[in-house]
């Protein structure tokens, strides 16, 4: 009879630590995964690369018409800013100014005789660009769409008058580019662009011949560059 107490005292003393053994201690909350910077702010950087430009003179000036390239090298400087919205989107705005190095010289072939065998020069000085772009964020990369506005000085001279001509001309452009963030505040682009510079003169001042049809210009480039993001 006196081990009846004994065993339902041990029995009161040991169901407190069964109890607490069948407790869950939550686990420590753990760091969520980063969904890649933010693309919000000022930028500023540098590129270069390749420009390809194409005059096209109607078939009233040359034989059945004529597309005259200049390509060569290209550099300049942009700046802009971007606002990064929660779904990932990004719009900014972005300014550019340039030099491209793409003179070309040719013999002309044309029905009127005296235009029949001049030589001609012609490429485009500095290029300047504002542009609006629309882009999607992913991971560490910004890929996104431009247009707006271009302006290039064309310049050259024709062997009929011996003298130089230039003419500043304005128009549209539209690119496709990818940013890609390499830290924070440090990003590389690369970039694809086409201007299309509208129609010009230049034939008519270059010859000192009136009445004769305009000339279309355009102009593609490839870029390269990097950047820097405040």
């Amino acid at each position: 009879m006196k081990l009846f107490p004994s065993a339902a005292l041990a029995a009161l003393l040991t169901a407190p630590a069964a109890g607490a053994a069948d407790i869950t201690v939550p686990a420590a909350p753990q760091p969520q995964p980063t969904t890649g910077i933010s693309w919000s702010g000022f930028y500023l950087g540098a590129e270069g690369g390749y420009g390809w430009l194409a005059g096209k003179i109607p078939e009233t000036v040359f034989t059945a018409g004529a597309t005259e390239a200049a390509s060569g090298g290209t550099a300049g400087l942009f700046i802009g800013y971007d606002h990064q919205f929660d779904n990932r989107m990004v719009i900014g705005v972005e300014g550019s100014y340039g030099y491209n190095w793409n003179d070309n010289s040719y013999t002309v072939s044309s029905p009127l005789p005296i235009l029949n065998g001049q030589s001609v020069t012609f490429g485009t000085e500095w290029r300047a660009t504002v542009e609006g772009r629309l882009g999607y964020a992913w991971g560490p990369a910004l890929v996104y769409a431009t247009g707006g506005f271009a302006s290039t000085r064309l310049e050259g001279s024709f062997s009929l008058t011996g003298q130089d001509y230039d003419d500043v001309l304005n128009g549209w452009t539209a690119g496709l580019g990818v940013d890609y963030a390499f830290s924070e505040h440090v990003f590389g682009r690369l970039k694809a662009t086409y201007s299309d510079y509208g129609n010009t003169d230049l034939v008519t001042r270059a010859t000192g011949l009136p009445g004769l049809a305009e000339t279309k210009l355009t102009q593609a480039s490839l870029t390269a560059g990097i950047g820097f993001r405040f």
